[in-house]
Order: structure tokens, then sequence, then C-alpha cells
């Protein structure tokens, strides 16, 4: 029985290599993912002949190693971008000649919180429409997306207000606010992250798009306490709450929009995902340490490194931290060229060895 797995697992790991090497239905490589699918449609064929299943997704098998390297691969390769500034820009523009409250105006709001916030995408939005929800340990439903009661408002003196409150008194008396996070991926559930309000960047702030979030959600009906804020009206007077799959489509549309000549590849880098990547660099583009990072975004290991990216303004701040070094070089310079106008000319050859020297070396 034992031999018979041994060239079981090596059939297996043959047609996987088969496949990576683009050797498919129309002969072109694809991704581990459509693999792993096809492991699954021969696991299939085993059970319906009362066969073990020869592939085990979480096995110590050789085929299983070279698709999980070949996923790592992939995963590094597609990594999500960050949105472009002109991209989120023009989402305002399109939403200040929109509806107060449809679709447009919904994404440029959670887009541009999102820019301080960093959301996940389950944080905020909804899978499909209907309410996604998640069963805590002793069996409580808890609304996966913020809700009406996650949005709170601060005053000057840091005294939390009432829903009412807001929708009652002059929008200056707030000063800050935070989202309370009942579910997270880091198991931090109930964290509340506060953001102040922006005097300088009035457009941008986020306690003025907080309300102006809160506002819309009311104006649509969600009053409630548990009342999802994530919510649009579409042109037939339907109240439908943003999807994953509507956000990742709507930020491609606008970067082709902005950027005509991008190619597919570039474009599939940008989805839902990638608006906590825009808020992870904007912190790394304003010099922030990667413990400041994960105290505003909330992470708790170092994978938030994975996000940062070399921006044109990383460039240029690596171009002005190089400004001294540079100064000082080209100072030298006039002293180098008289010596260099004295020194003896060698030969090419005359530097060449045989030595084997190591990398340091």
């Amino acid at each position: 029985m034992s031999d018979d797995k041994a060239v079981t697992d090596v059939i297996i790991e043959r047609y996987a290599l088969h496949l990576l090497n683009g050797n498919s239905i129309n002969n072109t490589p694809i991704l581990v993912g459509t693999i792993f699918h096809y492991m699954t449609a021969v696991n299939d064929y085993y059970k319906t002949n009362r066969r073990h299943p020869p592939f085990d997704r979480k096995g110590d098998t050789n085929a299983n190693k070279l698709l999980n390297k070949q996923k790592e691969y992939e995963d590094v390769a597609a990594k999500r971008e960050p949105l472009h500034d002109k991209v989120i820009l023009m989402m305002k523009l399109m939403a200040d000649k929109s509806s107060p409250y449809g679709f447009r105006r919904a994404m440029w709001l959670w887009t541009a919180l999102g820019r301080y916030a960093g959301f996940r995408r389950q944080e905020f939005a909804m899978e499909r429409q209907e309410i996604q929800m998640y069963v805590k340990p002793n069996g409580d439903l808890v609304v996966r997306a913020f809700t009406v009661k996650n949005f709170i408002f601060f005053d000057k003196d840091g005294i939390r207000t009432t829903v009412q409150d807001v929708r009652q008194e002059e929008r200056s008396l707030f000063q800050s606010v935070g989202q309370q996070y009942d579910v997270q991926k880091n198991r931090m559930n109930n964290q509340i992250i506060t953001q102040t309000r922006d005097h300088k960047s009035p457009e941008l702030c986020p306690v003025e798009i907080s309300l102006d979030i809160v506002e819309v959600a009311f104006a649509l009906g969600q009053q409630e306490d548990d009342d999802p804020l994530c919510v649009f009206e579409n042109e037939e007077g339907d109240v439908l709450y943003l999807t994953g799959d509507m956000i990742t489509k709507y930020y491609r549309y606008v970067t082709q929009m902005v950027f005509p000549t991008i190619s597919k590849d570039e474009l599939s880098l940008f989805s839902c995902h990638s608006i906590r990547v825009k808020a992870a660099v904007l912190l790394q583009e304003a010099g922030k340490d990667g413990p400041y990072i994960k105290l505003r975004l909330r992470w708790l290991s170092d994978c938030f490194e994975v996000y940062l990216r070399n921006t044109q303004r990383i460039c240029e701040q690596h171009n002005d931290a190089m400004l001294t070094g540079n100064e000082i070089m080209l100072m030298a310079l006039t002293e180098v060229s008289d010596m260099a106008l004295q020194a003896t000319i060698y030969s090419e050859g005359e530097f060449a060895t045989d030595v084997e020297l190591d990398d340091e070396d």
C-alpha cells in the first residue's frame, strides 16, 4: 500500500510540474489556485471510484511543496498596489457631480476615510447584498461591517456623543471620531481607533467625512444601532450595500480612466484592499516607523512591511538623504581631477586576476 502511495505521489508531482510549465488546455501558464482546483477534480474522481484521494492539500508531498512555493512567488508578484492620488482626486470630482446618496459619493467617502484608517473589506463593506454576520464563541451574532453604533464622535473635551447629538448639533462641536471594531482579524475585538479633526485640510478631514457617512446612512433609513453604514441609493431608488466586488471594479474603472495606457496586469493589482495599502504607504512616506504604523493601522505583527513600497516620494526622500554626501563628494572632484592627470595609465590586463573572491570582497 505504501509503495502504491509513493508511486501516486510521484505521478501527482509530475502532473503539477506539467501544469506549471504551461501544459494546460490552452497551453498557457496557469495560477496555482487553478491547479489546486484541478487536484480537487482528481480527488473527486478517486472518491467516485471509492479510492483514497491522492492529493492532500496539507500533506508533506513534493507536489504540495512545489505548489506552495509557487503560490508564495505568485503572491509576492501580485501584491496589491496603493491607489494613486490622482485616482482618489478623480473619485472626489465624480462624487461632487453625482447624487449625494449615490454609489460614487459613497465610494469617495469610504475611500477618503480609508486613507486614514486603512480598512479591510470586511470591516466596512459586505461580501454580497446581504448583511454579513460573525458568530462569536458564545453564539452571539455580530455584523461584520461598521454599523451606526460603531462610529463614535467626541467633543473637544473627549466626551462621547450620541448618534442623535451628531444629527442635531453643529458639526464644529465634534473634534474627533472613532471607529469601533467589533470583530478584527487580529482578534483585538471592540478596539476603538480615533482620528482628530484636520483643520489644515478640511476637504479631507476624517471627522467631516465620517459625519457625511453617518448623514447618508440616516437619510437612507439606517438609524438603528445594528444598521450597516455602507449603503447607497442606486438610480432606481433602491438602497444597496457596498460590496468588495463593487469597490474593486470601481477602483479599476477610475484608475483606467486616469491612466488609459495602463496594462491589464498592472490594473489587476488594484482591488478593494488597495485602500489599506495606501494608508500604510502614506504613513511610510511621512517617515513614521514600524510601531507607529502597526498602532494606527491595527497590526500586531510585522507583516505590514509587505505593504511598503518604493514610491516616487520615497525615491525623492532618498535623494534628499544623499544630498550632503553628494555635495561633499563633488567638492573633492577638483582634487581628484588633478590626481587623475598625474596617474600612471594602466592597461586593462594589469588588473586581471584568477583569485576567487567572496561577495563581500
